[in-house]
């Protein structure tokens, strides 16, 4: 990761502050070695496999502005610190100081990096927008993404990952937000957590940590999110299910058409499907509470394609493929397979599908499940690859869903290859490492 520090003068003093050394000339903040440019700033972190500090000295022919190190080494460029990640969180909490504007942070377990960048494409027709890139959304990734803001942006839009316990909340103490929304709760990274509580208390805490005046979104279809809400005066509440919300969504088909009305008016967009419709009902709700008209709102929605990795529509040698690689866990499985079976097309509905990850001792029940609820919706054909997701193909037996389990993602290949047809679309999802995304491209 390589961030350009957008704002040089001040870094510069940030860092004479905090180390009583003068910067000349600095570019961009990075912690990839390989990476790393003439006059940058390193910082290497511990992984669980490498160790970047024994890159260091190679580092050095680079010539960056100054390393931060571990450990000593005898060179005035290289700074040594008791911990990387601490003098991280330190500099990042000092540095956001100076960017007052209003802050709109976003988490949840499904459909945060979405909803960011709906908020993004509609933010940015009006105003100057600082926000994080991707999905670099961690105790070291956002903070490394603010050094990339600009005094001079309107608002800032963050969004923060929960892939361990408190992590929201140390993320808070960061950057605190103003406008705060939790678009989710699920079972995401359950593996990582002692329980669903411990899970739930995380994810909640972005709503404990609000500014004194801030406002909080509550996604009123989410009981767990609805339930923390009960008597709260500073929300805005938006769904599906309860007309007396704040922000009302409706999803309607009329023949083989559908229709997604918010309070009443239309939205539209090509690829339109529930999953989006939630992610833009979120990002209606706080845009419109801003003060963004309806119309500003609904143009950039209306030019919104899902990003990469999730949901995405690519047409592709006459088929249709829906690139929802990113990752997988249950409950955005069961929705993503949802909108692509009720969706209207001509051809065969085909699925490729693979293991969820880091969902600890839920993750057999829950691969069963994600079995049985694939073969209720009946798509025409299943191919799945990975050690786990066999669990979940078992069930398709005695179904009138064809399903084949392959060893490998070569084989599968080969053998999906020579199984589409023209007119075929296809669902492809499974958790991040398996990386279902080479399938795409090998098709």
């Amino acid at each position: 990761m390589r961030i350009k520090i957008q704002e040089k003068e001040l870094f510069t003093k940030l860092i004479n502050r905090n180390f009583n050394l003068k910067l000349n000339d600095i570019d961009s903040f990075c912690i990839d070695s390989r990476l790393v440019q003439k006059n940058d700033i390193f910082m290497p972190i511990k992984g669980d496999n490498v160790d970047p500090h024994k890159f260091i000295p190679e580092i050095l022919a680079k010539k960056p502005a100054m390393i931060f190190s571990e450990k000593e080494f005898e060179n005035n460029r290289v700074i040594k610190v008791d911990s990387t990640k601490g003098i991280l969180k330190k500099l990042a909490k000092q540095w956001i100081k100076s960017f007052t504007k209003t802050t709109i942070a976003i988490t949840g377990s499904n459909g945060k990096t979405t909803t960011k960048e709906m908020l993004l494409s509609i933010f940015k027709s009006v105003y100057k927008v600082n926000n994080t890139k991707g999905n670099y959304n961690s105790l070291i990734g956002l903070p490394i993404n603010l050094f990339n803001f600009s005094l001079d942006a309107d608002i800032n839009i963050v969004e923060m990952g929960a892939s361990k316990p408190n992590e929201i909340h140390d993320l808070c103490q960061i950057i605190k937000p103003d406008y705060s929304l939790i678009t989710n709760i699920h079972n995401a990274h359950i593996g990582n957590f002692k329980s669903f509580k411990q899970l739930l208390k995380t994810k909640l805490s972005l709503f404990e940590n609000v500014a004194d005046s801030g406002t909080i979104f509550e996604n009123n279809d989410d009981m767990n999110i609805s339930k923390y809400c009960e008597g709260l005066k500073n929300k805005i509440s938006f769904g599906f299910k309860n007309s007396k919300v704040d922000f009302f969504g409706e999803w309607k088909v009329k023949g083989k058409k559908a229709q997604f009305l918010i309070n009443g008016k239309i939205i539209s967009n090509q690829y339109l499907n529930k999953i989006m419709a939630y992610n833009m009902l979120a990002s209606y709700s706080i845009s419109s509470t801003y003060g963004i008209e309806h119309q500003i709102i609904a143009d950039a929605l209306k030019e919104f394609n899902f990003i990469e990795g999730r949901g995405r529509h690519i047409n592709k040698n006459g088929y249709l493929i829906i690139d929802d690689t990113y990752n997988a866990n249950f409950e955005s499985f069961k929705i993503g397979i949802e909108s692509f079976m009720n969706m209207v097309y001509k051809g065969r509905k085909i699925l490729i599908i693979g293991d969820m990850k880091e969902l600890g001792s839920q993750s057999k029940k829950d691969h069963i499940s994600l079995g049985e609820y694939i073969k209720q919706e009946s798509p025409d054909l299943v191919f799945s690859t990975g050690n786990l997701i066999s669990d979940t193909t078992s069930q398709l037996k005695n179904s009138k869903t064809i399903s084949k389990h392959f060893i490998d993602k070569k084989t599968l290949i080969a053998n999906l290859k020579s199984e589409l047809i023209e007119g075929d679309a296809i669902y492809f999802k499974a958790s991040r490492s398996l990386n279902f995304e080479d399938i795409i491209k090998a098709l």
